[in-house]
């Protein structure tokens, strides 16, 4: 992504800054598809209840499943100041899961977010220096939410005979599945002062989403069902929940050195401070709200990359990022997300098939420092979760 935001890259890249629109000349379209195959395996996990009692389950497998991502950009030139696009993206998209016997099963079992993003935009060039640009989103967001029940605990602080603290035998489950339509918009400004040198500035703003669904509660035995019985809670019912995704400002920067080698960079503010804590409110009015605290902090990335032309037809890339993590800290990382710090180290090529058409295709390889979870039973939300204590290993 580095100078991405400077148009770097190509169509694709109004993502960040609908004003690049500017650069493509008549009618150009991209279409886009990446692969993602992440690691993060949890060791030496440690957990209780809010007694005390061992919680007993495996470490786990691998936490996150694979994703396919793809995207498609189009844009249409009306005349010389006037550029016309379309961009359908997946911003926001993963998959989490565990077996359900694994040691922290109380906190997390499945997450899967998908999103479509459809974008329409226009650039407008009255200068040959400068173009703006905006755009406007439509967003389709789904996402489900599953975790195990310790009806173990819930049973033996209602004094419900049998009731065994942390007993996988005696665990329910509950399943949340829900989507919404969220709205936004982008902005961005182009400058090129001097031939070959690019700067851009994109914005893209944050969007509040109030994922509506059905929670599918499993009782899972004896002690589960007799909680439901007297309490009325823990029946199927419908549910919400709302969620701000954040706003971004990116900043990108190109300069061609010669007419082979071109050098860039990118900074982007991510404010992640707007997603402090996840609440799931049901329908049943017996049924407790469910809060998970994120406190999630504001993050930058930042790349450097270059990009040389070996021939006409092809070209090699190279380039390297900082990713900085939106969870810092142990006490709030969760197994639904157990972000962590990022370097990026990625290479690639391009290849002109005939005038007007080319193949690109590339490798990024994610490095993540291990870093912990420590979540503890008297935390907000937590007192049926119990503590969980961890170190998590990842790479992508």
């Amino acid at each position: 992504y580095s100078g991405a935001t400077a148009g770097h890259g190509g169509l694709s890249t109004s993502f960040f800054n609908p004003a690049v629109l500017s650069e493509q000349d008549g009618m150009a379209m991209s279409g886009n598809f990446a692969i993602v195959d992440g690691t993060a395996r949890f060791h030496d996990g440690q957990a209780s209840t809010v007694f005390g009692t061992p919680i007993t389950g495996s470490d786990g497998n691998n936490l996150i499943e694979p994703g396919y991502v793809p995207a498609g950009y189009l844009s249409y030139e009306l005349d010389p100041e006037l550029t016309l696009g379309l961009a359908i993206t997946a911003p926001y998209g993963f998959t989490t899961t565990e077996e359900p016997g694994w040691i922290g099963r109380y906190h997390a079992l499945t997450s899967k977010v998908q999103s479509v993003d459809i974008n329409p935009m226009v650039s407008y060039a009255p200068t040959d220096w400068i173009s703006f640009g905006a755009g406007f989103r439509a967003m389709y967001f789904k996402a489900r939410l599953s975790n195990a029940i310790d009806f173990g605990t819930i049973g033996a602080s209602a004094s419900v005979p049998g009731a065994v603290p942390g007993s996988y035998a005696q665990d329910g489950s509950v399943d949340l599945e829900g989507d919404d339509w969220a709205f936004g918009y982008t902005l961005g400004v182009l400058f090129e002062p001097q031939d070959g040198t690019k700067f851009g500035i994109g914005y893209r703003s944050r969007m509040h989403v109030n994922v509506t669904g059905e929670a599918d509660f499993q009782t899972g035995g004896p002690v589960g069902t007799t909680i439901a019985g007297v309490t009325g809670q823990f029946q199927d019912t419908g549910g919400q929940a709302e969620i701000t995704l954040p706003d971004t400002i990116s900043f990108g920067a190109s300069h061609d050195v010669d007419d082979k080698l071109t050098l860039s960079a990118q900074a982007a503010f991510t404010r992640w401070s707007s997603f402090d804590e996840l609440i799931v409110q049901f329908d049943n009015p017996a049924q407790a709200d469910n809060l998970t605290v994120e406190d999630w902090s504001d993050s930058w990335f930042v790349s450097v990359g270059g990009s040389y032309d070996v021939t006409d037809q092809l070209q090699l890339r190279l380039g390297g990022a900082f990713d900085q993590s939106a969870s810092r800290k142990a006490e709030d990382r969760t197994p639904r997300i157990p972000d962590s710090n990022r370097w990026w180290l990625s290479t690639g090529a391009g290849y002109e098939l005939m005038p007007g058409m080319e193949l690109n295709v590339a490798y990024t390889r994610i490095f993540a420092p291990s870093n912990t979870t420590d979540l503890h039973a008297t935390d907000p939300g937590n007192t049926v979760r119990g503590n969980l204590y961890g170190r998590w290993d990842s790479h992508a």
